[in-house]
């Protein structure tokens, strides 16, 4: 994330794709859509049964995470609200790469961890039987194209947010806004 806002303030990169709010005030946010977050657990996990699940149920010393700079880590932290209860505990963590190796992870190792929405896309039919879903309020987060402020080529913009919108699997999990029109 760090580098992609550097790299559109220095005109390296026109737009980026980001979680958001990045809070920069060089930078427009265009938001594309809201993605849930999903509990990914091995069969082996000790979870209560029931059909939604709240970050209570999330047992630390279990739970596999994407290495530290990662913003996924900080948002599933943050979201899950998790951040206060990982600072007290003593457990030894191990970060992952990317959500591809955590899932790998929890299919080899057991465990638990948080996947956004899409990585459900890629999942083979046993994988998505190991996801739990959460309760409302969902942790979700907000995913934008991000440009300089004041971007010149809106057009480019508008057909890109289009596109993404348009090549979205059409399911409640994904809470697209519409279309920007600029």
């Amino acid at each position: 994330t760090e580098e992609i806002r550097q790299r559109l303030k220095n005109g390296d990169l026109d737009i980026g794709i980001l979680a958001t709010p990045l809070n920069d005030a060089a930078l427009a946010e265009h938001v594309l859509f809201y993605e849930e977050f999903m509990m990914y657990a091995s069969e082996h996990e000790n979870l209560p049964r029931k059909k939604f699940y709240v970050p209570k149920d999330i047992n630390l010393d279990h739970l596999w995470l994407l290495q530290e700079g990662h913003c996924l880590r900080s948002q599933v932290l943050n979201l899950c609200m998790l951040k206060e209860e990982m600072n007290k505990s003593d457990n030894l963590s191990y970060g992952a790469g990317s959500i591809e190796t955590l899932i790998h992870l929890v299919d080899r190792q057991g465990g638990l961890t948080i996947v956004p929405r899409l990585a459900v896309e890629m999942m083979k039919p046993a994988q998505k039987r190991k996801l739990r879903i959460f309760a409302e309020p969902k942790p979700v987060r907000e995913i934008s194209l991000v440009a300089i402020k004041d971007y010149p080529r809106a057009r480019l913009l508008e057909l890109l947010n289009k596109a993404i919108i348009d090549a979205l699997p059409a399911d409640k999990e994904l809470k697209r806004k519409k279309v920007l029109e600029i």
